[in-house]
């Protein structure tokens, strides 16, 4: 299929899905009030009667009584509320099919969180919607449950959590939100197909029968119906999620799902309690905004972004700890290539985003392995041993740029000192973000949704690799290298690097790739010397 074909399916099949899941949700919304609403009526003469409502809405009255099935006879006309609960899942699943089960896992996996296959994450993918269902229904329908539910509330959030966690440790994170909703998701249209309506059913055809109606099943469709109120929020945050990743692109997604979940249910509860227990429902309410604001305060990550120069000074100022006395620059440099010998690893296919596709001639490859006449780029050179105890000036360097450009980084790799500008840019006409992996440096994740947008990072410590990632688009990464010395190189298309103004000295030098490894050498360089060092990696002959 075409890609800008492609766009418009997805459009359209999420334009329905958001459809019908606001006319679901609003329904349960909407009858949970009712029920918590009716007032019992002692003039009714009505068999059956449980209570009974008035409402003003669009210039006129309407008058709403609940009868309970058996003693009331069924209704010639009757509606049924199902279909925008199947259609809503219905929808859902095209959509979880069309963005994450294409493009060989291009949205659906992430190699910084697992090594997971993308025929693994699929069969995961499935056991989360459908497996989960299976525990969950066979909980509910346990006797001892029904008698005891407490026992089956606190399996059942065992298991949201033990499931929030894999998927967020195996899953891209936006992979893994989505598939979490899918798994409330599933819960509640299954409770409609599979429990509501079908109990609901027999107890019509009792009613027409003129058999007695086993109450039970009335109270077990509404217990499902509860559980379905109650999984409302948590699902509309998940949909909601997909256009902020500083929440499944944060580090600690899982944990951040599971507590917005808890705020979400336990803002709910005030809603569903709040007329016949405003004790309860204030406790609730006050319970849900402390764990918002909990995760606020708690999981937010610094995004300063540093611009001006009298900040760049102070940072320079920082990492150079006020040494004043600097080691003085060579004469010497070093030149080479590096090649790739043998049969080249295949690439990820990539489906991307049309705005991203239409940059591209013919189909799209991930960029961590760019081999060309068999020269190898973005190998990063470096003198790894020899320069203990010196300490570099930073003089008027150019800032390094790491560019978003048809949703992929260019470069891949880049190489900077401590205490220089890193412009980090957005050239696509979509939303991306940039977050960091990092142990030593302090962590950001930065929103950039406009083109041509750019923010300036500086980090002062060395790191070897500090990791740029795109939580929207999980394919999208960079390397950053961070060292605190000026002899390293970045190898370009052709595959060659050079150091200069290297010391006279014995050196250890590291060639190194984010797939074929790293390979080294001992080098000795005096004064005024071009050494000549080429490097080739080797893959299957």
């Amino acid at each position: 299929m075409e890609q800008d074909i492609f766009e418009w399916v997805l459009l359209l099949v999420r334009w329905l899905h958001i459809t019908v899941a606001v006319t679901w949700i609003g329904t349960s919304i909407f009858f949970m009030w009712l029920d918590r609403s009716f007032v019992f009526n002692e003039k009714s003469q009505n068999p059956g009667h449980v209570g009974d409502l008035w409402m003003v809405h669009g210039g006129g009255f309407y008058h709403v009584e609940k009868l309970l099935m058996g003693p009331t006879k069924v209704p010639d006309h009757l509606h049924w509320f199902k279909w925008e609960s199947y259609w809503t899942w219905m929808s859902g699943v095209m959509l979880i099919a069309l963005i994450f089960y294409t493009g060989d896992g291009t949205f659906l996996l992430d190699s910084t969180i697992s090594s997971i296959s993308f025929s693994q994450a699929i069969m995961l993918s499935i056991f989360s919607i459908i497996g989960s269902w299976l525990f969950y229904d066979f909980l509910w329908e346990r006797h001892f449950i029904k008698s005891t539910p407490w026992i089956g509330h606190t399996l059942t959030m065992l298991w949201f959590a033990g499931m929030s966690y894999l998927l967020c440790h195996t899953l891209s994170g936006r992979a893994a939100y989505v598939h979490i909703g899918a798994m409330l998701g599933t819960w509640m249209t299954a409770n409609v197909f599979m429990r509501i309506i079908p109990r609901q059913i027999k107890m019509v055809e009792a009613s027409k029968k003129g058999e007695p109606v086993n109450q039970d099943w009335g109270k077990n469709a509404k217990n499902r119906s509860t559980h379905n109120t109650y999984f409302t929020l948590p699902v509309i945050f998940i949909m909601l999620s997909n256009h902020f990743p500083q929440t499944y692109g944060h580090d600690q997604n899982w944990l951040i799902l599971l507590l917005v979940s808890g705020a979400g249910a336990a803002i709910r509860e005030y809603f569903v309690v709040r007329l016949k227990n405003p004790k309860r429902s204030y406790s609730f309410i006050l319970l849900g905004i402390l764990l918002l604001i909990f995760v606020i305060a708690f999981f937010r990550e610094e995004n300063q972004v540093l611009e001006t120069n009298e900040v760049v000074n102070q940072s320079l100022e920082s990492v150079l700890n006020d040494k004043k006395a600097f080691s003085p620059l060579g004469t010497s440099q070093i030149k080479g290539v590096v090649r790739f010998e043998g049969v080249i690893p295949p690439r990820q296919k990539l489906i991307l985003p049309g705005a991203c596709s239409k940059l591209y001639k013919g189909e799209i490859f991930s960029n961590e392995i760019l081999v060309k006449n068999n020269f190898i780029e973005n190998v990063l050179i470096r003198i790894t041993k020899g320069n203990e105890g010196k300490t570099f000036e930073l003089n008027q360097i150019e800032p390094a740029i790491l560019d978003q450009k048809g949703c992929l980084y260019h470069p891949r790799v880049i190489g900077v000192r401590v205490g220089q500008k890193v412009n980090f840019v957005n050239s696509d006409e979509i939303f991306h973000n940039v977050r960091s992996i990092t142990t030593e440096n302090q962590k950001f994740n930065m929103a950039m949704p406009r083109k041509n947008q750019t923010e300036v990072k500086i980090f002062n410590k060395p790191e070897i690799f500090m990791q740029a990632k795109c939580s929207v688009h999980p394919w999208m990464g960079a390397y950053i290298a961070i060292m605190d010395h000026p002899f390293f190189d970045v190898t370009k298309e052709d595959g060659s690097f050079e150091i200069k103004q290297l010391p006279e000295g014995k050196y250890k030098i590291e060639a190194w790739h984010e797939i074929f490894g790293k390979l080294e050498n001992d080098i000795e360089i005096k004064n005024q010397e071009t050494l000549n060092l080429n490097f080739t990696f080797k893959g299957a002959p």
